[in-house]
Parts: C-alpha cells; structure tokens; sequence
C-alpha cells in the first residue's frame, strides 16, 4: 500500500551492544538499535529524540500519515533472569485508532495488558499495566491514521524482602553461659540477600538467602548472641541485596562474676632475713597479684616476699579479674622490717709479746654474711703486755639496709716472749787495770745478768772490768720477766794478769759509785783497779 510522508532530518545511530532491556532502566536508542531487544518490528517503526514510533520511520511529533491507515508493531524481549512486575510508558498519537500492549513468556501466546484509543499527535499521556510473573517478551502495537509515538519505557522487576521480627534483645546472661538464638522467617521474592550483623556478639546461620526467579518464599535463619565477653552488645543484623534491605535490631547484656579476696595470714612485723610467703586466695580461683609500697625495701615475686633493706611497706593484694570475673576487693597489710642480727662465732689464735694486736690471727664464722671485723676502743697497732686479755670485737655487715653491727667479747693470751743471748768475739785475756766491753748481746734489748766463779772481776754496765790474777769463768743471763722467758745462759772463760795500775789511796765518790762490790765473811768489799778497797774507798793493805 502506497503512503506519502512529510519528512524530517533524521539522525544514523550507532548498534548497542546491549542484550534484553534490563530492568527499571529506559528503553534508550541503544536498545532500539539492539536486535537482542527488539527482536521484532514492521516496516513503519523508527526512533528519535528518546522516543520510537509506529506508522512513521523518521521524526514524531512532525508526522503526518497522508493515505490509508497504518497497522504497526514493536516486540521487545525482557531479561531472561528474574520476574516481571509491571510495565511503565508513555503514549501519543494513533489518532482514529487504538493503541495497545501485549505481555508474552515466549513470544507466541501473547495476551493483551492494554489497550486504548489513540488520540491527536500533540498529546502525551503515561500509563501502566500490571504484568505475569512469567512475561518475558512486551509487544507494542498500534493502528490509525497519525504515527503513534511510545517514550519512558521502563519495566520494574518483582522483588521483596521482610522479616518476621524488628528487633530481638536476649535475656541477660552472664559469661561463658550457651549461646542464645532466635529462629527468624525472612520473606522474599526473586532476590538473593546478603546477611551481615554489626556487632560481632551477633551472627546468622547463613552469610546469604535467596534465589532468583521465585516468588513468595520464606526462609528460617537462627540468630546467635555470644557471651564470650562481658558487656552490653548492640547492633543490627543487615539483610540486603539487589536494592531491598530488612534491618533487625539487636542487643544484650552479658554480665561478668564476682569474686571475692580472702588473706587470713597475719602479718606485723619480721627480720630483713625472713623468707615471707602470703597465702591470699580468691573465690573463683584465679592468681592473686601482690604489689608493695616501696620497691626498694621488699617487691613479691609469685607469693613470696623478697625483702631488700629493713623498713616499713605496705603490701596490697588483689585480683583485676579477666573475661570472666569482675575484679576482686583489695586487701592492705602493713609489714615492719627489722635489721637482722648476725651470728657470730669466733677465736682469736694467742700472739707473743712484741705483736701487735692487727697480728692476731681470727678464726671466724659468720654464715654467708659478708663483712669485716675491727677492735673495739683499741688501737689495732697496740702491744700488750703478756698475759691474759678479754677484748671486744666489732663485725660490721657489707649490707647495712639488710644487718646490724654486732660486737662480739674475745679472749686474748699474749704469751711471753722468747729473749737469746748471744756473746761472741770477746777477748778471753785481760789485764788488771784494762777494762774492756763486753760482746754479750740479749735480743730483747734488757740489762744482762752476769755471775762470776771467782771474785777476779767486775762487769758493770757492759764494762768488764779486770781486778785480781787469775782465770775466771763468767755466765750471761736474764732470768726473764713479765714479758720474757729466762734465757739460756751463756759461758766465757777470761785469764787475767796482773798489770802496771798504780794503786789509789782512796776512791772518789764517783770511783766508789762505778766500782764492783762483794762480800766476804761478812763484810763488804770493793773491788777496783786490782786492789781491793772497803766499803768507804779506802785502800785495804
């Protein structure tokens, strides 16, 4: 059938890519293009400006069908995945004919969804029609004597999703009791949803729920609220996809236990070298931790007290409790620390006379003490006499903070010294008139004692002075004293002769004072020079 047009500039599109209309998008130039969407068309069905018409192949609006009556159609092909809900457009023209819609799910049992007269071509009026669940393919059709013009099409996809309940909120629980659920039916249609929860106190059985392509399903998920951890939980659990979303709230309380601190140990006072162990103990069990007031006198290691220096601490017990357990009250006890006392047990080995006391040997035994030893109120360079002392000695600790000073008596015997007596390279011949020294020498610095066996000379002051003829045997000793032992003695044999002294009449004073004296029968006699004298100096005859 022959018709004539008016025409208008009419632009060259560009083929899409794009597969069936998708949904809740607007049929675009694109689609119109696309064989995969519109699968089929007749002769007279064209596209411009966001819309596309039936009876005319170029611009809408501007045309006007001059002859016979036109009888067009467009099929467009819908997802092949998912479920139709309803169908929105736009329609104008069809003037002296009808405009009308077909749904289809396989593009041959067509049922009409619409159908309406067409009106003049300057009008534009929306509508919508319901659609199957199973349509997969929409036809538009329309018949008159102006091109029909169709715009905003768009069809929306069936889906849903509810959930039984709004919120769910357990029963408070305290810790480590079973985990608490709730049974859920989630509705829904044509979707698959996600299921996530905020809090992670809270979870789902499932991570998704859902399937494509059915309607009105019901689905159970149990909900789960842990009580691993104390404290008040809240959150939603979140299910969503594919634009719909159902929200539950939850929360909960998961509550810890109490415990209680006990320490019946009594604690007032003790010695720097105690070892302390505390005893403290908790109802439910757990450690007890120590701590004390000063780190520098004592710190607890474990339960036992490690005490570095004497004073006064304070020593808290308590529990801060876990994941379980609130914490437990606190316990204080004051403890006294006294300096300890060292044992010391000690001899002092005997010294002789001439040692001073910083020689005595001590013999001591203080336990694992370290520390040193001094006298007490007397010089360590004193010498004392021989005999017998009780002294004193002072122990002072390396570790003062820890131990006292102690001082402790200590008997002391000086023995006596040993003194020799040595007389050598002394001349055995002498001389009446001739004194001579003596080579006697006693180690102990002492005057030596001398004994004769005949009364020939004198030695006085270490002068041996010769008096008659004759020989005569000499002993040199000491007999000892309070701080000497007697010596040995000793023997020297000296020949005297008789020499060229001239006899005095009378000693001086000082002659008498220094002359050796001796008695016989009686009466006293003084020997000097050779000649012998009485007791007044004179010369005896």
């Amino acid at each position: 059938m022959k018709k004539i047009f008016i025409l208008c500039a009419f632009a060259v599109l560009s083929l899409s890519l794009s597969a069936q209309l998708a949904w809740d998008t607007e049929f675009k130039q694109a689609d119109f293009n696309n064989a995969q969407t519109v699968i089929s068309k007749t002769e007279n069905v064209s596209w411009n400006n966001g819309v596309f018409g039936l009876g005319a192949h170029l611009a809408i609006g501007k045309i006007i069908i001059i002859g016979n009556a036109y009888n067009d159609e467009c099929v467009i092909a819908l997802p092949q995945i998912g479920i139709a809900q309803k169908l929105y457009f736009a329609w104008q023209g069809a003037s002296n004919g009808t405009i009308t819609v077909y749904q289809s799910p396989d593009h041959n049992n067509w049922q009409q969804i619409f159908s309406t007269e067409g009106n003049t071509i300057a009008s534009n009026k929306a509508d919508s029609a319901a659609l199957s669940t199973s349509t997969r393919y929409i036809k538009f059709a329309a018949t008159g004597r102006t091109a029909a013009a169709f715009s905003n099409i768009r069809v929306s996809e069936l889906k849903s999703l509810s959930v039984g309940i709004e919120e769910w909120e357990p029963a408070a629980a305290m810790v480590d009791d079973p985990v608490a659920t709730k049974n859920v039916t989630v509705s829904w249609t044509n979707i698959v949803a996600s299921v996530t929860s905020t809090d992670p106190h809270f979870s789902a059985s499932v991570e998704t729920i859902g399937q494509k392509n059915l309607v009105d399903q019901k689905t159970t998920i149990t909900l789960f609220y842990s009580h691993e951890e104390a404290g008040t939980h809240s959150g939603e659990i979140i299910i969503a996809g594919e634009g719909r979303e159902a929200r539950i709230a939850v929360s909960g309380t998961t509550s810890k236990y109490d415990q209680t601190l006990s320490w019946p140990q009594t604690l007032s006072e003790c010695i720097a070298t105690d070892e302390l162990s505390f005893n403290a103990f908790t109802s439910s069990g757990l450690e007890v931790v120590y701590q004390t007031s000063d780190p520098a006198i004592a710190q607890v290691e474990g339960n036992i007290l490690r005490i570095y220096s004497s004073g006064t601490i304070t020593i808290t017990a308590t529990q801060p409790g876990n994941y379980k357990y609130n914490a437990a009250n606190s316990i204080e006890k004051t403890l006294l620390i006294h300096k300890a006392n060292p044992t010391i047990s000690l001899s002092v080995e005997d010294i002789t006379y001439g040692q001073p006391l910083n020689e005595a040997v001590i013999h001591e035994l203080i336990g694992q003490v370290p520390g040193s030893l001094s006298w007490l109120n007397i010089a360590p360079d004193t010498i004392l006499d021989a005999g017998d002392y009780m002294l004193s000695l002072r122990f002072t600790p390396e570790n003062t903070a820890i131990y006292n000073d102690a001082t402790m008596p200590v008997a002391l015997h000086v023995n006596k010294a040993v003194q020799t007596i040595l007389w050598e390279n002394q001349e055995s011949e002498l001389t009446i008139g001739t004194s001579v020294p003596s080579t006697a020498t006693l180690s102990s610095g002492l005057e030596i004692t001398y004994a004769y066996t005949a009364c020939l000379l004198s030695i006085e002051e270490g002068m041996i002075m010769p008096e008659n003829e004759g020989e005569v045997t000499v002993i040199a000793y000491h007999p000892g004293n309070h701080n000497y032992l007697p010596t040995t003695v000793i023997m020297h044999t000296f020949t005297i002769q008789a020499g060229s002294a001239t006899a005095l009449p009378q000693l001086s004073q000082e002659q008498l004072r220094t002359a050796a004296k001796f008695l016989h029968a009686g009466t006293v006699y003084v020997s000097f020079g050779g000649r012998v004298y009485d007791a007044n100096g004179a010369l005896l005859k």
